[in-house]
């Protein structure tokens, strides 16, 4: 018996300090969230930049030309049409971050609201069944929840949503692994974005100078 209540306390110590390292780690995730917003500000003001230099590119191209020359306008062109592409896709990236968040809150306080209410009657349950001696399984079926979610969804969202789902089915950090993969493109396409417009200052630079 003592060696059960020893194994028991163990096992109650496992998860309770498991429990709490998933949620320090949850903690550090929902920190990194507000970054995407000062990302996705230097990302719009850099487009704006890039759109304002490609006008002034192409309308000035023949007075451009003779000092960059045919080459030389070609490069800067280019690095600027990457630019503003990759500038683009983060932008894409940034929205996705920006929907993550707000529907996260959404349906945070809405699944708040409906978890106290179930609780609530769910005493109110175990009360009743405990006075006919019987029991009742009357947790959140996560799973039944989730498949009415998707049902609706597009073929390409369910798609990936189920297999996301199956790949980090035993992950406790599954609700922010998609912000995170997010925030990630979002930050490695804002860097290419800024290098291409570095880019095409030096080959401008270059090309005048030679």
């Amino acid at each position: 018996m003592d060696e059960d209540k020893t194994t028991a306390l163990k096992e109650w110590n496992r998860l309770a300090r498991e429990n709490t390292e998933n949620a320090i780690v949850s903690s550090m995730f929902e920190a990194i969230r507000p970054t995407s917003k000062p990302l996705d500000e230097f990302v719009t003001w850099l487009l704006v930049g890039t759109a304002a230099i490609s006008s002034f590119f192409i309308v000035n191209a023949d007075k451009l030309m003779p000092f960059l020359g045919v080459s030389g306008f070609k490069l800067c062109g280019a690095f600027l049409c990457f630019s503003g592409l990759f500038g683009l896709i983060s932008k894409g990236f940034g929205l996705q971050c920006r929907i993550g968040i707000d529907s996260s809150k959404a349906v945070l306080e809405t699944f708040t609201k409906h978890l106290k209410r179930h609780e609530e009657e769910e005493n109110k349950i175990h009360e009743n069944a405990k006075h006919w001696g019987i029991t009742f399984e009357t947790g959140i079926r996560m799973e039944r929840v989730l498949a009415a979610f998707i049902d609706p969804l597009p073929f390409w969202v369910k798609f990936m949503t189920n297999r996301m789902l199956k790949k980090h089915s035993n992950n406790p950090q599954l609700a922010h692994i998609p912000f995170i993969n997010a925030i990630t493109r979002q930050g490695v396409f804002a860097f290419l974005q800024a290098i291409c417009f570095l880019g095409f200052i030096a080959s401008g630079f270059v090309k005048a100078a030679t």
